[in-house]
């Protein structure tokens, strides 16, 4: 019998396959099941920035409203559970077992006839395979990576089609244009299926939404963000008025004011095609809304804050809201990044902000060691030092934080993962 360890050094396993776009080992594997995902509806988000957020939100919305949702996230922060939620409840250890025990034959036989899914491939038809089964009246489902050829693109027909926030990410696989990265991100587009999208900062990227949406027959829904009264921004989020009613938005950052304007905007879609969702359940969806490593706040004295931003925009995010809140305050940060990402523009944006950073290697093979980091840091704080170990540094930052300043730890989700570990 499969036991859970056994099942993820089996999903584990196939990471040597990497992140692999394309859609004929995911058909396979779905075919093999009868394609499961053919029976379930769904909420299609892709984006850059702010998917997770705005999955969480829409459905912790339709939860309120009494829909069993299930939710399709990555990466993870603590648990690989998170990936797969029902309500916001993690999918069993034994449930995973159970599932992954129907997989690995038919990912075997696959083998034998040249195909090979990918780690995330596997993860996805778990996903469908546990949706399905525990009956679920939707899924919100985020895309992995990309969109056009991302495995969860494997869905025919979803309620509504979300474009979160596109910026300059995975340039070696999706195109080093924000354009050639919208055309990826729209590939989720369905004919006749309606599209929501994100307030985009650069017009050619909404203009080439709408043109695509249009060329689908897609209807086309901008986000709500031009009916929202911001009242308040705070440490711990936002308040503000949306047709008359008054959230707390419990996530920092004027860019989750615009995740929630996406997120209302889908549930609106919903709404005109017969879900039931009331104004309370929006106000109790969001109130009750609970997100790791977004600019989060773990820690009161000292001050600690985790945020798993990596690309230009989600660094932009990060130092809007340091400048914002804590200008007159020492940052101590404790700082690993992926040697794959834009860590040239974290170094010359976050790090000029804080008055000591200690370097890690975050536990994945594709981080930058934290000596090389080290050395790029240098001509922007000059108080840096790279540190064996992630446990060893975070204790260092916080022996070091006097009352009044502020332990930063940042440049990546898995480096995010690693602190929340320690902390539980």
């Amino acid at each position: 019998m499969m036991t859970y360890n056994d099942a993820l050094g089996f999903i584990h396993s196939r990471m040597k396959f990497g992140s692999n776009p394309g859609m004929e080992r995911i058909t396979a594997l779905c075919e093999a099941f009868g394609n499961p995902q053919d029976k379930l509806k769904f909420v299609h988000v892709a984006g850059t920035n702010g998917k997770g957020s705005t999955c969480n939100m829409i459905a912790s919305i339709l939860e309120q409203a009494g829909y069993k949702t299930g939710l399709f996230t990555s990466p993870y922060i603590i648990n690989f559970r998170e990936r797969i939620q029902i309500d916001h409840k993690m999918i069993s250890e034994n449930e995973l077992a159970e599932i992954i025990a129907k997989v690995k034959p038919v990912v075997e036989e696959l083998s034998k006839e040249g195909i090979e899914p990918t780690e995330f491939e596997i993860i996805t038809v778990a996903g469908f395979l546990y949706f399905l089964e525990m009956n679920c009246d939707i899924v919100v489902l985020e895309v992995g990576l990309g969109g056009l050829l991302d495995s969860t693109n494997i869905i025919k027909k979803p309620e509504v089609s979300v474009i979160c926030s596109i910026s300059l990410d995975h340039t070696d696989i999706l195109g080093d244009t924000l354009l050639k990265i919208a055309e990826q991100k729209c590939g989720i587009f369905k004919d006749g299926c309606p599209v929501v999208s994100y307030p985009q900062p650069d017009f050619s990227v909404e203009r080439y939404i709408k043109d695509r949406a249009k060329e689908k027959k897609c209807e086309f829904y901008p986000s709500e963000i031009s009916h929202i009264k911001l009242l308040k921004e705070e440490i711990d989020g936002s308040t503000i008025i949306y047709a008359g009613c008054t959230f707390k938005i419990p996530l920092m950052g004027k860019h989750q004011i615009y995740n929630f304007a996406t997120a209302i905007s889908a549930i609106n879609v919903l709404k005109l095609n017969g879900w039931v969702v009331e104004r309370t359940h929006m106000i109790n969806g969001i109130n009750n809304l609970k997100m790791p490593a977004r600019v989060e706040v773990v820690n009161d004295k000292p001050l600690t804050i985790i945020d798993g931003g990596h690309n230009p925009e989600g660094i932009d995010a990060l130092c809007a809201a340091l400048k914002k809140y804590f200008s007159d305050r020492k940052i101590i940060a404790v700082f690993g990044m992926m040697k794959d990402k834009n860590y040239e523009y974290a170094i010359k944006t976050l790090t000029p902000l804080c008055s000591r950073i200690y370097t890690v290697t975050a536990s994945n093979p594709r981080s930058m060691p934290a000596k090389e980091l080290a050395k790029l840091i240098k001509p922007y704080c000059s108080k840096v030092k790279a540190v064996d170990s992630i446990e060893k540094a975070y204790l260092k930052a916080n022996k070091k934080a006097e009352e009044n300043d502020v332990v930063l730890v940042s440049g990546s989700l898995y480096l995010a993962s690693d602190i929340k570990n320690i902390k539980n």
